[in-house]
């Protein structure tokens, strides 16, 4: 996954499992954590993380076994969650990707450097995220400011 995808998940999973343990801040894409991005070059430094292809990231040899060690320490709650949000997240195109987290947690729109852009396509964009099943016709009809049947119709 790519460094935005990767903070956008993070995000995610804190607001699935309401916790603030990273300290994000609303800087032009939202949402962002200065802490993560120091982490991952941390990562990438010490072998555990690599590129892969483009900008995607990927885990090394060395970073499999380490991932098997770190799950010991994590509930299984936490990981269904974590694995939750990647799934939601990650095969997302970017503009689908910072809709969704605007339009979920709209505090992440402050300071935000497209929020504009997409709020103009948000019918586009939320028609986009209910085909593939990442919000249901009451989210997408609350997020267009239209009645759920008025959607329905729209999407049919």
């Amino acid at each position: 996954m790519d460094g935005l995808h990767l903070q956008k998940v993070i995000r995610y999973y804190e607001y699935l499992a309401q916790r603030d343990d990273i300290e994000f801040s609303n800087f032009k894409l939202g949402a962002v954590s200065f802490e993560l991005a120091e982490n991952m070059e941390v990562l990438e430094d010490a072998g555990l993380v690599q590129e892969e292809t483009g900008n995607k990231l990927g885990l090394s040899k060395e970073g499999e076994e380490a991932s098997k060690q770190l799950r010991v320490g994590v509930g299984q709650a936490d990981m269904n969650k974590l694995q939750f949000a990647k799934k939601q997240l990650n095969d997302l195109p970017g503009d689908e990707l910072l809709f969704f987290m605007y339009s979920l947690l709209p505090e992440t729109r402050t300071n935000s450097t497209e929020w504009e852009r997409l709020h103009k396509r948000r019918s586009e964009l939320t028609s986009a995220l209910y085909a593939k099943g990442r919000v249901n016709s009451v989210t997408a009809s609350k997020w267009l400011g239209i009645s759920e049947s008025e959607f329905l119709h729209q999407y049919s």
